[in-house]
């Protein structure tokens, strides 16, 4: 049988904005990207990437499992 794991309706929320944030991040560099602003769309990405990034080490710090092949990022010295 599975762990259960008890997520408050607080954090639950929290990502679910980060989701709808990354999402509008992603419509925003498609948009850069066909105008050509292609320094606005790397920002863009970055900001999105940057909150990928912390939702999925939140997701862990919660109980998840990290899936098959995943690998630590190596740290920056």
């Amino acid at each position: 049988m599975e762990d259960e794991i008890t997520i408050g309706k607080a954090q639950l929320t929290a990502w679910a904005d980060s989701l709808i944030h990354m999402n509008h991040h992603g419509t925003l560099v498609q948009r850069e990207i066909q105008t050509g602003n292609l320094e606005r769309a790397s920002h863009l990405n970055e900001r999105a990437r940057k909150r990928a990034w912390k939702m999925l080490n939140e997701l862990f710090e919660y109980g998840a499992e990290k899936p098959e092949g995943y690998c630590e990022p190596e740290a920056k010295a």
